[in-house]
């Protein structure tokens, strides 16, 4: 019997953003590849914002780590992305792991991508969508954690 789907993405070029959700907890390779294959759709969809939504993931394990830096530290050079907005769960120490290579990838990057962490994709999205220029937003850490105002 074939796994269910691990790994959604969906494009919205109106917007300039490309939005993945992990579906289930994949295994390393499940990971990998989908990390892989949104590279590819960064670099051909030419999107300036990307949501990834981790809230159903497990922390990677410290190989994926490296290699996680390592592929977007390469990859994402080659792209149009200029805001990144990550969803975490709350989870210590995935936000750990989360901020390890947010300040990797901020590093190598030479801070040309905004990234931050939020607790719902509702307020990432609408921080993705809020404006197009890539100066707007230079000075949020890439530790913050945005939490929806009730």
């Amino acid at each position: 019997m074939k796994p269910p789907p691990y790994f959604k993405v969906t494009y919205h070029p109106k917007q300039s953003l490309l939005s993945s959700r992990w579906l289930r907890v994949g295994d390393s390779a499940e990971y990998r590849q989908a990390l892989v294959n949104i590279c590819k759709r960064l670099q051909k969809s030419k999107a300036m914002s990307w949501l990834v939504d981790f809230s159903r993931v497990a922390a990677p394990n410290m190989s994926d780590q490296s290699w996680t830096i390592e592929l977007l530290g390469h990859s994402l050079p080659h792209t149009r992305l200029r805001k990144l907005a990550l969803v975490l769960p709350d989870d210590l120490f995935l936000e750990v792991v989360v901020e390890k290579v947010s300040n990797s990838l901020l590093s190598m990057s030479d801070n040309q991508v905004q990234i931050a962490h939020f607790a719902d994709s509702c307020a990432a999205q609408q921080w993705l969508v809020s404006s197009n220029d890539p100066d707007e937003g230079l000075f949020r850490s890439a530790s913050q954690r945005i939490h929806p105002t009730s």
